[in-house]
């Protein structure tokens, strides 16, 4: 992990972000600082108190809840302009859940005393933090009607599209096949026809994807 105040950043593309520039006034910013997360890095970890209100502006990462059994679930992929400890900082979440960065990942950190005492009483972050919620319910509802209505090489494919950093996939099969709702046994048969249809290939402990085949699986999926 590398953290660097906003205002010391070094990267003038990162720190001119429109959408994270939309969400904070430049006092914001400037009490803000930017969080570089290696691969599979925790950027929250369950339990644990929030520290930041992340906003991540590059890379991606994945919620995962532990289990009694010992087993973790995926319950989350979060990609960039979405944000890490939302739920949080607005009271609805007392439970933190571990947040893990897939490949490096880049945020914005703004500490959680300064989003609680400032920015919620400032109408227009409320109001733009209040929709993003929003849109991320609605989102994760449209998830689970896929789960119950669409083939799984369409919801297989999507998610490879989603977590593979430079057409590299490695997500552990497990998970994968409990976040999508099948077998695993359904999982690694629909793996092994995309590998046969040259969608993808094995490389040693990890898949290379061919992005444009999949793309093409997702808007048949999509009616495009």
């Amino acid at each position: 992990m590398k953290k660097i105040l906003f205002n010391e950043y070094y990267d003038e593309d990162i720190k001119k972000n429109k959408t994270l520039m939309s969400y904070y006034s430049k006092e914001s910013l400037n009490n803000s600082y930017i969080i570089e997360f290696a691969n599979n890095e925790f950027i929250q970890e369950e339990d644990r108190s929030v520290n930041f209100l992340y906003f991540i502006i590059q890379g991606k990462a994945k919620i995962l809840k532990n289990q009694a059994n010992g087993k973790r679930m995926i319950l989350q992929f979060l990609k960039e302009e979405d944000f890490i400890g939302d739920l949080t900082v607005i009271g609805a979440e007392k439970v933190t859940k571990d947040v893990l960065s897939i490949g490096n990942t880049v945020c914005l950190a703004t500490p959680v005393n300064y989003v609680i005492e400032i920015l919620m009483e400032d109408r227009f972050f409320l109001k733009k933090i209040s929709r993003y919620i929003g849109e991320k319910l609605l989102s994760r509802m449209d998830f689970f009607v896929d789960n119950q209505t669409y083939e799984l090489k369409y919801r297989l494919a999507e998610v490879m599209l989603t977590v593979s950093i430079n057409n590299v996939y490695k997500e552990n099969h497990l998970q994968i096949a409990e976040y999508l709702g099948v077998s695993y046994r359904h999982l690694l048969h629909t793996m092994k026809k995309f590998k046969d249809e040259k969608k993808m290939y094995k490389e040693g402990s990890k898949y290379i994807i061919d992005r444009e085949k999949l793309e093409l699986l997702v808007n048949e999926k999509n009616g495009l």
